[in-house]
């Protein structure tokens, strides 16, 4: 099965940031661009952002120069990233998995980008740790923006400040080689698959990548869609941690990488994730509410969920939310 024919080239919502801020709540625009992001992070999960308040030009020093520095650093240089905590820290040398990815955490603040850096290059990068600070804490803009509507919008604008203190943000930089000429032994598909299909366990994840395609996003049919983003947008995915806060009403897409022979694809991901200790609860307004009646979710705290995704019962459940926490006899979202 060729890349080209593995998804199909579909809609999906794309929706336009373009002037505004988190200071423009109960304008027109404001509300219509939020009726657009609760229709599709309901409907699929995901959408293109388009959100020119980062610029062209430290999107390209991202990817042009300090990305590709960073993973031409020798493997024992890059192994330093590691982590007590699941998906914390390096991921690669995967068998059958073309990847390799580090992580940053409170990639948005000057003290968490210098640890990291001072980890890769002893000898201080002081270019790379202020272009990642400065790229991360931009698109941290439009997280915040995001959740702020989605909040508005299911009646919980109250708990937006205290949500925004529970969550911290981490970017995972990631390179997915072009894949290798196809050799007779193994299958075109695992040799082209850069990325497993999952979920993503956090609340929000904003992704940013270089004009390779390679992102795809499992459709309500079972399909999927290949993910175009212009160069002015980012693609913004909802995690497990939001569905279940939300009782259900914000949906968490399956999503894949595919990789094909021609380039390499770099992709940087803002993740907004809760603090081990946070409780992930539905408020009860939600639950009462007539679109989602009930709880569909038992309460959780966010780090065991995600120490659970790493378990053998996890990593085989086919909906890792609904076999953690999930109410009996739910009905799907």
């Amino acid at each position: 099965m060729a890349l080209e024919d593995s998804a199909a080239k579909q809609k999906y919502p794309k929706i336009d940031f373009s002037g505004l801020d988190i200071a423009s709540p109960g304008k027109p625009r404001w509300e219509a661009v939020r009726e657009q992001v609760m229709e599709a992070l309901a409907s699929c999960g995901f959408f293109e952002a388009v959100f020119p308040q980062v610029t062209q030009e430290l999107r390209e020093s991202l990817f042009g120069t300090a990305m590709k520095e960073l993973f031409a650093l020798p493997l024992d240089t890059k192994l330093r990233n590691t982590s007590n905590k699941p998906f914390h820290g390096y991921l690669g040398q995967i068998p059958y998995l073309s990847y390799e990815s580090l992580a940053i955490l409170d990639a948005s603040l000057p003290q968490g980008v210098d640890s990291f850096t001072s980890l890769m290059w002893p000898g201080g990068n002081p270019a790379f740790s202020e272009m990642v600070c400065s790229f991360s804490k931009q698109v941290a803009e439009l997280d915040e923006i995001v959740r702020k509507m989605i909040l508005e919008t299911l009646g919980a604008e109250k708990y937006h400040k205290t949500l925004m203190e529970s969550h911290r943000f981490l970017l995972r930089v990631s390179e997915y080689p072009a894949a290798p000429p196809k050799q007779q032994q193994a299958s075109e598909e695992r040799q082209q698959l850069g990325l497993v299909p999952h979920r993503d366990k956090n609340t929000l994840a904003i992704v940013c990548q270089n004009q390779v395609d390679g992102l795809e996003m499992e459709t309500s049919d079972g399909g999927w869609v290949v993910v175009t983003p212009s160069p002015a947008s980012f693609i913004v995915i909802a995690g497990d941690a939001f569905r279940a806060w939300s009782n259900g009403r914000v949906y968490s897409p399956l999503h894949r990488i595919m990789v094909g022979e021609e380039a390499t694809r770099y992709s940087a991901i803002l993740f907004s994730i809760p603090e081990d200790d946070m409780v992930i609860r539905a408020p009860q307004e939600l639950a009462d509410d007539h679109h989602s009646p009930g709880f569909k979710f038992k309460p959780f705290d966010y780090g065991s969920y995600v120490r659970f995704c790493v378990t053998e019962e996890g990593m085989n459940a086919s909906c890792q939310l609904d076999a953690f926490c999930g109410v009996a006899n739910q009905q799907q979202v």
